[in-house]
């Protein structure tokens, strides 16, 4: 039962759980301070549980937990569904290679004829330091005039040897 006593003792926290804002959830400790327990109250004014929580928390105080409480549940979502792709081989790891990358990138050079992967191959190939700060201009003018993969991969390893 949420009385102002019990929440003097034992409130941890409170916030809506709708869209509509009707309903708020409180979050109290147990007795003994081991256990959390929620409690749904209507967002109601003449509400006797609502009355009570208002002496702890304002609306406005409220709607900020609201806020919190949505914005770390997204990012905690966000960095599940990474971490699940990740693990399906969905999305590259950054850190750490998997074989199953390879055959993409084999693929992708010798198969695929696109142009704005032959573009963004360009791109990432400058933005290496070892061909970024090479001093041969016209191995670079090469890198930059090739017509397909593997022309610009045959340019960046002259410009790296």
């Amino acid at each position: 039962m949420i009385t102002e006593e019990y929440l003097k003792k034992n409130f941890y926290t409170a916030y809506f759980i709708d869209e509509e804002r009707k309903n708020i959830e409180v979050l109290t400790t147990s007795e003994d301070g081991k256990r959390m327990i929620p409690t749904i109250i209507p967002f109601d004014e003449k509400n006797d549980y609502y009355k009570a929580l208002s002496k702890f928390m304002s609306v406005d105080q409220l709607h900020e937990s609201t806020y919190q409480k949505k914005k770390e549940e997204k990012r905690i979502f966000e960095n599940q569904v990474i971490k699940i792709a990740k693990k399906e081989g969905l999305v590259l790891d950054t850190h750490k290679l998997d074989t199953k990358f390879f055959p993409l990138v084999v693929k992708a050079i010798f198969e695929d004829d696109n142009e704005d992967h032959l573009f963004a191959m360009k791109i990432a190939l400058f933005e290496l330091d070892k061909i970024k700060n090479a001093p041969n201009d016209d191995k670079k003018k090469k890198l930059r005039q090739s017509k397909n993969k593997i022309e610009a991969l045959e340019a960046a390893f002259q410009l790296i040897k």
